[in-house]
């Protein structure tokens, strides 16, 4: 671009009224500066930031044009702007202050960087209506291309200064980088902690699992005296995230240390006479020198064995400050440097932290404001879960003292090898005899553009025999660890996670939900006494934002978890899915059918004992009990209550529903247990199931309820497999569910296509 000529109006002028102005342009990102008559200013710019340059004090009264003329020409740009004030009407010559009367501002940017000091140069020039100077000034200018970079539009590569880089946006078109909480263990050291636990990395593994981010620098050789480039993030912020330089010989040391060391040593072996005035007596000296020492080894990096790779230093962090200065140091050859960063995250997004955290590079001037900024936002990858419809990978089972639950576990194998899912057994070293295995932890993962999925596991609260299981034996490479729990509160049978469910992908209201949506057991809603699952284990999960949380009643159960009355299967046809709900109507409706069918005097349970009473028992008598009948007519209204809300959050119809005959008994005023097997608490392995083993009536040589079970789901593409679970899980309140659990595939979905 050349020269920019114009005129300047009077403070006279009359202005006619104008039509209105276009809707306006967002306003530019300019910095302020102000030129004075008859010098020549030396100032830096960054590429692609403005200069709002204030010619306010050059132009004299009798000015009526002006000449603009950038140096070079096609690398820095000028605009005029006349911001004037608009008159309403006519002014009288004189009426307008001058000053406002011929307030100009030119707006400069560089197109690239500069090679040497002041290679950039804009002229100012004003004349009166005679042609004479009235006015100049001139605008040396230094510049240089700064930016911090990051993998913004979700490709897993880093691009150069991305436009949108300092805002994150949800949804298929949004855009903004992504950052993993590093919870997995990479340094195989024993301690059984997640990387994110250290101040340090662990390896090239733990790089993997980091974010990548990139400081690019372009310019002469040297910054300005007084001139330094900093990375900063906010103080709360720097609790939240730990960054890594790859390159630690570009981070800047304090230099106070080494400065004042070297003023002392001169202080004391130079004669009086040649004492340099310090300021600071030999006491203050030593003090000050002291204070150094000691805050230099409170902040030293942790015994040898700790200490990062040579090659990475951790700058920013928790046990770090929040701001770093780097070296600028350009190859001479092209005038460019790159510095390469690694981030990660430390926490998921919680109760009050919505996972978005800002890192700045900043181009400062002394102690004054910086001169330029540039932001770029990250979002923390949720914590997802899995529901029974993604494919599974890896089925566990505890292994009981004594072999005690053996032959569950070979049934459950002829389900496992079915399926081709492999099957880990957790020995009753491990275990500690506690065999509710699905209650101690729900597996899940968390993802980031451009790398794996990591699996991670989410520890529950109840910390009962398996307690370490999840840190010693799951915990380790490319498998992470989170928990959450309140150790002011004692955990109740809510908190489990037999409790905690996930729906399939669903549409409900308008609003999808291409992850589905957590579901979680609590009171009723208008009990404020009764249990809940932990408000710190509640709260986390609604933080992730991607799988909306829903509250059910499962507080009329005696144990208390939804997975004893509701469970999702793949199915073939209609939405790819059914929930199956536990219903005593359909167990005396098939039970009537039965009896009408000659089937009465038919025993259920027959060969089984419960608590050492026999406890078979006929079609006639179950259907005779009117006590049993009455109670289950209270269970089925609760079951009724969490089909309705269910229908209405997750935006289901009744052909998306089938009912599994289930019956239930009152345990003593504590709630609701499973009177036999309930077959809703299955384990679900692709197309294959393992339901507990029912121990109905035998007809035409069959159990009945199995026969009517397999008539409902095998149309559906579906296996039915049934676990003997009587005496090992189900006299103990628990299922083949309750005793098991599955690591699943990830979603096909990305969550940051999710619109929250």
């Amino acid at each position: 671009m050349g020269k920019c000529l114009g005129k300047l109006l009077g403070d006279g002028a009359s202005r006619e009224p104008k039509p209105p102005p276009p809707k306006p342009k967002p306003a530019v990102k300019a910095r302020t500066i102000r030129l004075t008559r008859g010098v020549s200013r030396s100032e830096v710019i960054v590429v692609g930031q403005y200069l709002a340059v204030d010619l306010s004090n050059i132009a004299g009264d009798e000015a009526v044009s002006y000449e603009i003329t950038p140096y070079p020409k096609d690398d820095v740009i000028v605009s005029m702007k006349d911001e004037r004030p608009r008159a309403t009407g006519n002014v009288a010559a004189g009426g307008m202050d001058s000053a406002l009367a011929k307030k100009m501002v030119v707006y400069v940017y560089a197109r690239s960087h500069s090679k040497e000091k002041d290679d950039k140069l804009v002229t100012f020039e004003f004349a009166d209506a005679n042609g004479r100077v009235a006015g100049q000034a001139e605008l040396s200018l230094t510049a240089y291309f700064l930016s911090l970079d990051v993998d913004c539009d979700r490709d897993g590569v880093v691009e150069v200064n991305n436009p949108h880089k300092s805002t994150w946006e949800w949804g298929p078109r949004g855009h903004g980088a992504v950052l993993l909480v590093n919870n997995d263990n990479d340094d195989f050291d024993g301690t059984f902690d997640p990387d994110h636990k250290n101040s340090r990395i662990d390896g090239p593994l733990d790089v993997k699992d980091m974010s990548p981010m990139v400081v690019r620098m372009r310019g002469p050789l040297k910054l300005p005296v007084d001139y330094s480039i900093r990375l900063s993030t906010p103080p709360e912020t720097a609790e939240k995230i730990g960054i890594f330089c790859l390159q630690p010989d570009v981070i800047k040391e304090d230099r106070r240390l080494e400065d004042l060391s070297k003023m002392l040593n001169e202080f004391l072996t130079k004669p009086d006479e040649e004492t340099p005035d310090i300021g600071l007596n030999m006491e203050e000296m030593r003090d000050r020198l002291g204070n150094l020492v000691e805050d230099k080894l409170d902040k030293d990096e942790p015994p040898k064995e700790d200490t990062p790779l040579k090659s990475e230093t951790h700058v920013i962090g928790p046990n770090k400050a929040n701001v770093v200065e780097l070296e600028y140091r350009v190859d001479m050859r092209d005038n460019t440097a790159t510095y390469e960063f690694a981030v990660e995250g430390l926490h998921y997004p919680d109760l009050m932290f919505d996972g978005q955290v800002s890192i700045t590079l900043t181009l400062q001037r002394g102690r004054g404001s910086p001169i330029f900024e540039d932001t770029a936002v990250f979002q923390v990858a949720p914590w997802i879960m899995t529901p029974n419809t993604l494919p599974p990978i890896e089925a566990f089972v505890c292994e009981m003292e004594d072999g005690k639950n053996l032959s569950f576990i070979q049934e459950l194998q002829e389900v496992t090898s079915a399926a081709s899912v492999p099957l880990v057994i957790v020995p009753h070293t491990v275990n500690r005899g506690d065999r509710w295995m699905q209650d101690e932890i729900e597996l899940g993962y968390s993802q980031v553009p451009g790398k794996d999925v990591m699996p991670v596991v989410l520890d529950s609260p109840r910390d009962r025999g398996l307690q370490n299981f999840p840190k010693m034996q799951l915990l380790g490479k490319d498998f992470g660890y989170v928990t959450r729990f309140n150790p002011d509160k004692e955990p109740n049978s809510l908190d489990s996670f037999g409790n905690l469910e996930v729906s399939p992908p669903v549409t409900a209201n308008g609003k999808k939900y291409p992850l589905g949506r957590i579901l979680i057991g609590s009171t009723s809603p208008t009990n404020q006494y009764g249990r809940r699952m932990m408000k710190v284990v509640r709260s986390f999960l609604k933080a992730q934002r991607v799988q909306s949380p829903v509250e059910l009643y499962s507080d009329w159960l005696a144990v208390g978890h939804i997975d004893e009355f509701m469970t999702f299967i793949p199915a073939r046809g209609g939405k790819g899915f059914r929930l199956l709900l536990a219903s005593p109507d359909a167990f005396y409706a098939y039970l009537g059918w039965l009896q009408s069918q000659g089937h009465g005097s038919a025993s259920l349970f027959e060969g089984k004992e419960r608590y050492g009473t026999p406890a078979a028992v006929t079609v006639d008598q179950l259907l005779q009990d009117s006590k049993l009948r009455e109670e289950n007519q209270v269970f089925q209204d609760d079951i009724d209550w969490n089909r309705d809300k269910l229908k209405r959050e997750l935006g289901l119809t009744e052909g998306d529903i089938i009912d599994i005959p289930v019956l239930f008994k009152d345990e003593g005023g504590r709630g609701a247990g499973a009177f036999f097997p309930d077959m809703v608490n299955m384990i679900v392995l692709g197309r294959h199931l393992g339901i507990p083993k029912p121990f109905g009536p035998i007809v035409a040589g069959a159990c009945a309820f199995e026969s009517y079970v397999k008539s409902l789901l095998e149309p559906l593409g579906l296996s039915c497999n049934f676990i003997d679970d009587w005496s090992s899980y189900h006299l103990m309140m628990g299922e083949v569910h309750c005793g098991t659990n599955t690591l699943r595939k990830p979603f096909n979905y990305k969550w940051w296509h999710v619109e929250p």
